[in-house]
């Protein structure tokens, strides 16, 4: 039998297997973080994907029809990204009232990534769900930016804070086919470092004009 020649240089083959056979589980693990960081780096480098989000959160579906802001109040925000075109978005959170559904964690956790990361603005709840976001500390008393004494008893408080507007009347609502006016409305609280970003300001600004719509009574 013919004998091997051991100096024979090893082949560009058998160096990748020989690589892989003791390298094979840091490979892994350095390109498992890299496409985790690349997902949140992209994440976080279009922080503002639309000119106003807004969050939407009830235990029920509040309407059998598509929830369209960009329908309803066309060319009432302006562009706050850039991109051309002024748009509204949608995040919806369905949370029960007792919390005893299965996705309640779910999309508990998802509204906790929103008010962390300033994934929407405005925020809509029902009357069980108001309840529960009033108990932060993430919302902006509304005499910032409104002139609250002319909204009467629509005005929501937190102590001394007018906190959220109560929706009831609202004929953009009942525009939309909501099925109840029983819904409150607050705004995120505004970074103090932020208040002379223009992006940041031309958002709170298409959000107080969107808010204003919602006020209006019908």
């Amino acid at each position: 039998m013919q004998q091997e020649d051991q100096n024979k240089p090893a082949s560009f083959l058998s160096k990748v297997e020989n690589f892989w056979y003791y390298y094979k589980a840091p490979v892994i693990i350095v390109i498992v973080i890299a496409a985790v960081l690349a997902i949140l780096f992209t994440g976080n480098s279009d922080s503002v994907a639309t000119d106003l989000n807004i969050a939407i959160v009830t235990s029920e579906t509040l309407t059998e029809e598509s929830i369209n802001f960009n329908e309803s109040l066309p060319g009432l925000i302006a562009d706050a990204n850039g991109d051309g075109e002024a748009n509204i978005t949608i995040s919806r959170f369905f949370i029960s009232k007792d919390l005893t559904q299965e996705n309640d964690e779910t999309y508990q956790n998802n509204l906790e990534s929103q008010l962390a990361n300033k994934g929407a603005i405005i925020y809509i709840a029902d009357a069980a769900n108001y309840e529960r976001l009033i108990k932060k500390d993430a919302f902006c008393p509304l005499d910032e930016f409104f002139d609250t004494e002319a909204y009467g008893n629509r005005v929501m408080y937190r102590g001394d804070q007018p906190i959220a507007f109560h929706l009831t009347g609202s004929k953009l609502l009942a525009d939309m086919s909501f099925t109840t006016d029983d819904l409150y409305a607050m705004l995120l609280f505004r970074r103090p470092e932020d208040a002379d970003d223009p992006i940041e300001n031309t958002e709170y600004a298409n959000a107080v004009a969107v808010l204003k719509e919602l006020l209006v009574q019908g």
